[in-house]
């Protein structure tokens, strides 16, 4: 098994841990050729989520948001999924970001400290989105 592939079941794993903790149902599609990787169910609130696995490195977590494999590379859309769930080893936490709340279709970079020289435009604090479950019920 990949190592990527890997990782990607880690996160999942969590993922579905910490949902079925806080009480949502979570389906998972059939097969590898979805958009979304988990679908979560509470009071009759479905949301399509994409799992990603992300390893912090000088303060920010990158988040690609896009799928490659050897000849496709797939940028996410509204229309197929909600949310970008991303799991941060190391931190334990995870980050529920909901894919209109993203400007770069490409690469997404969640903050844990706000930028040295002050800059705000364009900038995601992680914190914005931790733990965010509230996301998935509306």
């Amino acid at each position: 098994m990949a190592i990527t592939k890997q990782k990607g079941d880690i996160a999942e794993a969590f993922i579905v841990y910490l949902l079925r903790q806080k009480g949502f149902n979570v389906l998972v599609p059939w097969g590898e050729d979805n958009r979304y990787d988990l679908v979560t169910e509470k009071n009759g609130v479905f949301k399509r989520i994409q799992v990603k696995y992300a390893t912090p490195k000088d303060g920010v977590v990158e988040v690609r948001i896009r799928s490659c494999n050897n000849h496709d590379v797939i940028h996410y859309s509204q229309k197929d999924v909600d949310i970008i769930a991303v799991y941060a080893p190391g931190k334990d936490k995870v980050y529920f970001v909901p894919l209109k709340s993203i400007t770069n279709k490409s690469l997404c970079k969640l903050r844990f400290k706000p930028a040295k020289n002050k800059q705000k435009k364009l900038i995601i604090l992680a914190s914005t989105y931790e733990s965010r479950f509230d996301l998935l019920e509306r």
